[in-house]
């Protein structure tokens, strides 16, 4: 499997970030400390308080990199803004009020973002909503394949032991402006998490302090409605104390769009694979080793009408790299280890749309992150942009205080 990731000694896991001394910084009602992004780590920003208070630090801290991400995707969000406009103003405002009646501390912290960044909060909406937004255009408009999304999702359960990697794929736009959140709401429950610039956390791989952790990968699916955005709805995933809440918040019966989530539970050692479009959804227990990549995959939902010339020429090939891999294990699950898990995600196997993803020529797709989370050891890896860098810092599980 071809990767041009680098050999390390066998005691180093991975490249620490030197410490950094933190900045701490008071915006509204919260409270927050910044660390600064090194070569291994991305900036980390810890805040607490009530959730426009969050989304206002947030939007301050990283304003710059919010109206980066927005300059660099400027003809593409031109586009989708424009299409948006054009539609009656019910389909907005029945998107905006179904964010504030399923999740309005969701909403709320939305707000913050846009009055700490400056960015109008129309336009940090329409980001937010950009899924369901692209499936309602007609499909012409979409350049299938040029800017498909490619995460890459595999996961170990062996008894009570879970490993979870995870790529995080996006536009390359976003590549110097990633960032890591440690995030304490007021009565809810803590989490880290990554983070896009302007979009909600949720949709980047995460975990909280009641232990459920959840990684997610687009779905391409032909049926699309207007209601609860799939951002909002990973959002206020965020603070459920089980697996069965998470699912409750993912299934809920307004959703707008498709998407695919991995749900572990450290405490249940329990791992979940859960496929929804706006009308169905299938749950399968992960036992043993499980992939996703970017097409629907369980019994029933495979049936579902896709966009195929998107799922052909991204999710297609980065599934075929984990299914070689996995067709290639040992039969004993007691051998595999964080790095073997991690292995088929350095892949560059399919290029560019292989599991490691690099910009290459016009396609734009890159792998943003990588996350894994081994819950014996109780930590999450975070590999800085394509995991074949090695650049990667450990950070511990939050603890329930």
């Amino acid at each position: 499997m071809a990767s041009c990731r680098k050999k390390k000694p066998a005691e180093k896991a991975c490249v620490k970030a030197p410490p950094v001394e933190p900045e701490t910084q008071t915006y509204a009602e919260s409270e927050s400390t910044l660390l600064a992004g090194t070569e291994t780590s991305f900036p980390l920003l810890e805040v607490s308080g009530a959730p426009y208070d969050i989304g206002q630090t947030i939007g301050k801290t990283f304003a710059d990199d919010i109206r980066a991400g927005f300059e660099k995707r400027a003809a593409w969000f031109k586009a989708l803004r424009e299409f948006a406009d054009a539609q009656p103003p019910s389909v907005y405002a029945t998107f905006e009020a179904a964010a504030k009646k399923h999740t309005p501390s969701v909403f709320e912290e939305l707000r913050g973002w846009a009055d700490g960044s400056g960015v109008p909060l129309r336009d940090l909406m329409i980001l937010n909503l950009k899924a369901e937004y692209e499936a309602l255009r007609d499909a012409e408009l979409r350049k299938a394949g040029k800017d498909a999304p490619g995460c890459s999702t595999v996961v170990l359960k062996d008894g009570r032991r879970i490993i979870i990697a995870h790529n995080e794929d996006g536009s390359g736009a976003y590549q110097e402006h990633m960032f890591m959140l440690k995030v304490h709401p007021a009565g809810k429950p803590s989490f880290i998490t990554a983070s896009y610039p302007g979009i909600l956390p949720g949709n980047a791989p995460w975990i909280n302090d009641r232990g459920i952790a959840m990684t997610t990968n687009f779905i391409y699916t032909r049926e699309v409605r207007i209601g609860v955005g799939r951002y909002f709805l990973d959002r206020l995933a965020m603070e459920s104390s089980t697996i069965d809440e998470a699912l409750a918040v993912s299934r809920n019966p307004e959703r707008a769009y498709s998407f695919h989530h991995v749900i572990g539970s450290v405490l249940d050692a329990r791992v979940v694979s859960l496929e929804v479009t706006p009308t169905l959804d299938e749950l399968i227990e992960i036992d043993g080793v499980f992939i996703h990549t970017n097409h629907l995959v369980a019994p029933m939902m495979a049936r579902e009408a896709k966009d195929n010339q998107d799922i052909s020429t991204s999710s297609l090939t980065r599934w075929g790299v984990l299914s070689k891999w996995k067709e290639g294990l040992p039969k004993g699950l007691d051998t595999i280890t964080p790095e073997t898990i991690l292995s088929p995600l350095v892949s560059h196997e399919g290029k560019p749309y292989s599991p490691c993803r690099h910009p290459e020529g016009d396609i734009d797709g890159a792998t943003l992150l990588t996350a894994v989370f081994d819950f014996d050891a109780r930590t999450v890896t975070v590999y800085k942009k394509q995991p074949c860098n090695d650049n990667s810092t450990d950070y511990p599980f939050p603890a329930r205080a």
